[in-house]
C-alpha cells in the first residue's frame, strides 16, 4: 500500500470556513477509491496523508495538484506500509494549533493512535509552526 504526505501552498481565495467542505466532498471520492487518509491547515500550508492502492493514491494526487485552491505541491514522503495509518478516516481535517506552549502536543494527541512515528513527528512538527488566522 503506498503512503504518501505532501504539502503545497494555500492559494489566497481559500477561506477557513471551506476546510470541512474540502475534506467532506474529499471523503466522499475516496470511498469510492479505497483512499484514506488526513488533510491539515495552518492557514498558509496544505499537509496531506494519503494512503491506499498505488495508482490510486497517484491518480488522486494529480486531481489534488490541479486544484487552483493551492500550489507549490510538494511530495515529501512517497513510500509502501504494511497498514494503513489512517484506517477508519475517508478523509479528516485538522486546523493546527494558533500558538501557545503545548498546542502541538494536544494537536498530536488527535492524531491516529495508529499513526507510524514518523508520521507523527512530520504531522506534529507542521502543526509546531505558527498558524496564521485565516
Amino acid at each position: 500500500m503506498l503512503s504518501l504526505i505532501y504539502v503545497s501552498s494555500v492559494g489566497p481565495q481559500f477561506r477557513e470556513a471551506e476546510l470541512e467542505p474540502l475534506a467532506q466532498a474529499a471523503a466522499t471520492i475516496n470511498v469510492a477509491n479505497g483512499i484514506t487518509g488526513m488533510l491539515a491547515y495552518n492557514g498558509t500550508h496544505f499537509m496531506q496523508l494519503l494512503e491506499g492502492e498505488a495508482a490510486r493514491v497517484e491518480e488522486t494526487l494529480e486531481r489534488i495538484a490541479a486544484d487552483p485552491r493551492h500550489s507549490g505541491l510538494v511530495v515529501i514522503r512517497r513510500d509502501s506500509r504494511a497498514a494503513r495509518e489512517c484506517p477508519d478516516w475517508s478523509m479528516r481535517a485538522f486546523l493546527t494549533p494558533l500558538a501557545g506552549a503545548g498546542s502541538a502536543t494536544r494537536f498530536a494527541a488527535g492524531l491516529p493512535v495508529s499513526f507510524a512515528a514518523d508520521t507523527r513527528v512530520i504531522f506534529t512538527s507542521f502543526a509546531s509552526l505558527p498558524r496564521v488566522a485565516a
